[in-house]
């Protein structure tokens, strides 16, 4: 069993620990993806945009200064682009691959390749133009251009000059099949740009961004950050697997102490100790005490059944035993049958009558149907008023609560007994009702004192005062403990000044 414990608790942390970093490489894995995207995007439409400023800067151009535009606005983290003609034929490759190398020419050039020939164009050195040609090509499937660039020309001599130049969102996103050098990969391409001249499609541009890995620092860096997790990965696990043994071992230890707590309690040892050597985290810590009180609360109940027992056989029996005397009495001719005797019969018969009913009544409220309805609590003070007399109580205001109002009216009956009884003078008995913090109090008040050492007045049988030897059944205060537990209220007793008060506490 102690071998499971460590197991179980050992293979749980490490469990965690390569949980939490299996997650960790999920996320990093998934935020890398997620920035290539936005690399890409983010370069794309920077260079439309830096296109946009200067067209709208450069509002005369001819076509090829143009064309010059669109290579040399391209910024470093552009690595090269991709000029086809209107039907979609490469006329030309500028820029290099994710290696380095040029990007090979197309061994057919497209139709505009003519014209790019005879412009002469001086190509910024980041783009040069490879000299190289390929037949080596793909199809790859790449979005549809994202971005269009409308130019309205006219002819002077044998230059086009361009009138107006307009960039616009096409909205246009679906997949288009193109042919590409096979250098480049579908994912290569961060978007495309359609070029129209006078409403007529003029040819297409692929701008070439590599993934963020591939440029210098940033390559660098990713490398590193990639080695170090991996490296890191087996020196978490050892490390949670050596912390993962002492803790293990400590909760073990603290597991089997709270263990043995508890058989000693299965076992009927009430009087149950905790070693809090072992038990000394806040959790565990809490459960110990836990174990103890109700260890207490066992051993006290177990001494107040004994106590409860030995009562209700005295109180029971005292009746039974006087009725015996008496009886005895007549059988031996010492007591004369009579009325004064029957009536001391019927005495001690009612007396037996009352204490039995009193315990069928605090037995059927473990199972009694609470009826809740809203009364006036002044109106069941009242009520249970009504046949005592020397009171004093002046309700202000109705205060509706929602009780069963037999039930409640049982509890009041039973406390305004025990003042009655035992109070020094019946004059004194003052019945009050205070509404506090969400809380309606009925406090009965008699002039008296309470017996010293308290003893448990809502525990069955457990009379307020063992000197005094007046009839009762000692289960008054528990009846009425019982009731306010089944209103989800409370019932308490004090002595102050010479009084004695009784509150009967219910939620509003």
């Amino acid at each position: 069993m102690r071998r499971n414990i460590y197991l179980r608790l050992l293979l749980s942390i490490v469990g965690i620990t390569v949980l939490v970093m299996g997650i960790q490489l999920a996320i990093l894995f998934v935020s890398t993806k997620i920035a290539e995207r936005t690399w890409k995007a983010h370069v794309f439409d920077g260079y439309v945009e830096t296109l946009s400023s200067t067209f709208q800067e450069n509002p005369t151009l001819t076509v090829a200064d143009f064309l010059y535009v669109l290579v040399d606005s391209a910024p470093d983290r552009v690595s090269g682009l991709l000029i086809r003609d209107e039907r979609g034929d490469i006329s030309i490759s500028i820029g290099s691959s994710s290696r380095g190398d040029f990007i090979p020419q197309p061994y057919e050039r497209g139709r505009l390749f003519d014209y790019y020939n005879s412009s002469s164009m001086a190509f910024p050195k980041a783009f040069s133009v490879s000299v190289n040609t390929t037949e080596d090509y793909s199809t790859e499937s790449i979005k549809a251009p994202k971005y269009s660039i409308n130019l309205t020309t006219h002819l002077v001599g044998r230059n086009m000059v361009v009138d107006n130049i307009a960039v616009r969102e096409t909205g246009e996103r679906n997949d288009v099949d193109v042919k590409i050098p096979s250098v480049i990969k579908d994912n290569d391409i961060a978007g495309s740009i359609v070029l129209y001249n006078n409403d007529t499609v003029y040819g297409y541009i692929d701008i070439i961004v590599f993934d963020i890995d591939v440029y210098g620092p940033t390559e660098i860096l990713v490398k590193n950050f990639s080695s170090k997790i991996i490296i890191f990965l087996p020196i978490a696990v050892l490390i949670s697997l050596i912390a993962g043994y002492f803790i293990s071992k400590r909760n073990a230890n603290m597991i089997r102490e709270i263990r043995r707590s508890l058989r000693e309690l299965a076992m009927g040892n009430y009087k149950v100790s905790v070693n809090r050597n072992l038990v000394n985290y806040d959790d565990f810590s809490m459960i110990a005490d836990s174990i103890e009180q109700l260890g207490n609360d066992l051993d006290r109940h177990r001494k107040s059944r004994k106590e409860w027992l030995r009562n209700i056989s005295h109180d029971l029996n005292t009746p039974v035993a006087s009725m015996n005397l008496l009886l005895s009495g007549v059988e031996d001719g010492v007591f004369p049958v009579n009325a004064d005797l029957v009536k001391s019969i019927k005495s001690e018969n009612d007396i037996l009558i009352s204490r039995i009913a009193s315990v069928t009544y605090y037995s059927s409220l473990i199972d009694y149907p609470v009826d809740f309805t809203e009364v006036d609590i002044n109106e069941v003070i009242s009520s249970a008023l009504s046949s005592r007399s020397g009171y004093h109580f002046e309700p202000e205001v109705p205060i509706f609560l929602n009780i069963d109002y037999e039930l409640v009216k049982r509890a009041l009956k039973e406390v305004l007994d025990n003042a009655y009884k035992y109070g020094e003078s019946e004059e004194d008995v003052v019945v009050s009702v205070h509404l506090k913090d969400g809380f309606a109090d009925i406090c009965i008040m008699n002039r008296g004192s309470l017996p010293q050492p308290r003893p448990p007045f809502f525990e069955p049988w457990a009379r307020g005062d063992e000197s005094r030897h007046e009839g009762g059944s000692g289960l008054g205060l528990p009846i009425v403990h019982q009731i306010m537990e089944m209103h989800h209220g409370s019932v308490s007793i004090d002595e102050k000044d010479g009084f004695v008060f009784v509150t009967l506490r219910f939620p509003i």
